[in-house]
């Protein structure tokens, strides 16, 4: 099998080749970030820099220039063996040079080596993330006067906007991956429901969740929320405060990321097997609205055309539970439904789990796009017959040729009979 990484480096500097100026892309890693005094956040790679080279090393840079001898170019420090008696030798970077095919300079001054390696060309993608030689290269170059720049490139572009272009679509290995962590999010799912019970504080529901993810060799790819009742009315709920009771609904937002790439999945589960009719029928409405959003995705199809189907299912939904009154298609038009459904219909899901492509609610969805498709509906003080509450229901779907693939259709069940008989059992 190709390298796809190295496949994907061919594919950069060929439409770097192509543009109109001569381009150039620089990519480096995060820098390590100090959570207090002398300790340190877990490390995580540069998304881009992982695309690109499948590396997790700290203090690498990658250049790719089409119009040079050597286009891929590799930097790296010199061998540090005090950092090494403390933290412990670092993959060799020799090896991963060569499955790129890409020539290798170590340096202590890897902006001095990255502006040497910039001459000649009228433009080149930046990173902006502070602390990397990358943004440490474009403060250089702006910093510069005209005539300083002595054949440097005077046109600095963000590397997001060159990088989001390759990013948007997922080749079959990036599939593959999304698969599999989804695979490990069902199994945390699956396995957390004996302690769905009247009494269980949210947090050691997410406790739980996160423990399954790291035994199973993944990470959380976000901060689990674990929101019942009323806190399910805020959409990014972080606190895990609050004791399950029996009958309410529990919103469970939680993805594993496995190689660096994430799954995203949001299940609602009655507290004890069972809720109340009113809050059935909301989790039936709020699926409803889901099935036929999903129902959309397929090439050709705005953003916006998916959000609206959603919208309009879920605006039905809040008439016949008596919180609209009105005409449908003029509820619509005046966004009736908004106070309830606040957000979009999803996101780009990769790398990042908010990955960092454009899916704006104009965006036109193509092949080999991987989306959320999220619709929900929240009350943040009793309406209707509804207490205060929050339903969303959230899976992973692969835009095919002809239509789509729900990369998360057999993780975790969202028939609600079904979860009922799984925990009671």
């Amino acid at each position: 099998m190709k390298n796809p990484h190295a496949l994907r480096i061919k594919k950069a500097l060929t439409l770097l080749k192509d543009a109109p100026r001569k381009e150039a892309l620089v990519i480096s890693s995060n820098p390590s970030v100090i959570r207090s005094r002398d300790t340190h956040y877990p490390y995580r790679a540069n998304s881009d820099l992982f695309y690109f080279t499948g590396s997790h090393a700290e203090d690498l840079t990658l250049v790719l220039r089409p119009h040079a001898a050597d286009p891929v170019i590799l930097i790296a420090p010199p061998e540090d063996k005090v950092k090494n008696m403390w933290d412990g030798a670092p993959a060799p970077i020799k090896p991963l040079a060569k499955a790129l095919k890409a020539g290798l300079l170590t340096t202590h001054e890897p902006v001095k080596q990255i502006i040497a390696l910039l001459r000649g060309h009228e433009a080149v993608y930046l990173q902006s993330i502070e602390g990397t030689p990358s943004a440490g290269a474009k403060l250089d170059l702006s910093s510069r006067s005209t005539p300083l720049l002595r054949n440097l490139p005077a046109t600095l572009v963000d590397a997001e906007q060159f990088t989001a272009r390759l990013r948007l679509f997922k080749d079959p290995s990036e599939v593959a991956r999304i698969k599999e962590a989804a695979v490990i999010t069902g199994g945390a799912l699956q396995n957390v429901l004996p302690l769905i019970e009247a009494g269980v504080a949210e947090r050691e529901i997410g406790a739980f969740i996160e423990y399954f993810y790291k035994v199973h060799g993944a990470e959380p790819a976000f901060g689990t929320i674990v929101a019942s009742g009323a806190s399910a009315a805020t959409l990014h709920y972080r606190s895990l405060s609050r004791k399950l009771k029996k009958g309410e609904l529990l919103l469970i937002d939680t993805g594993a990321e496995l190689d660096m790439y994430a799954s995203d999945i949001t299940r609602m589960i009655p507290v004890g097997g069972t809720t109340s009719p009113e809050l059935r029928d909301l989790y039936d409405i709020v699926l409803r609205a889901q099935l036929i959003a999903i129902k959309k995705v397929r090439p050709g199809v705005r953003m916006m055309d998916v959000f609206n189907a959603a919208a309009r299912e879920l605006t039905y939904g809040l008439k016949y539970l008596g919180i609209l009154n009105g005409n449908v298609s003029q509820l619509m038009k005046k966004g009736a439904f908004k106070p309830y459904f606040p957000h979009g219909i999803g996101h780009s899901l990769g790398i990042d789990v908010h990955d960092a492509t454009p899916t704006g609610q104009e965006s036109i969805l193509e092949k080999g796009m991987v989306i959320t498709i999220e619709p929900g509906l929240y009350f943040s003080k009793p309406a209707g017959p509804l207490p205060a509450c929050g339903v969303r229901i959230e899976d992973d779907v692969l835009v095919t040729t002809r239509g789509h693939e729900v990369l998360t259709a057999n993780a975790f069940t969202k028939d609600i009979d079904e979860l009922g008989m799984l925990i009671t059992r």
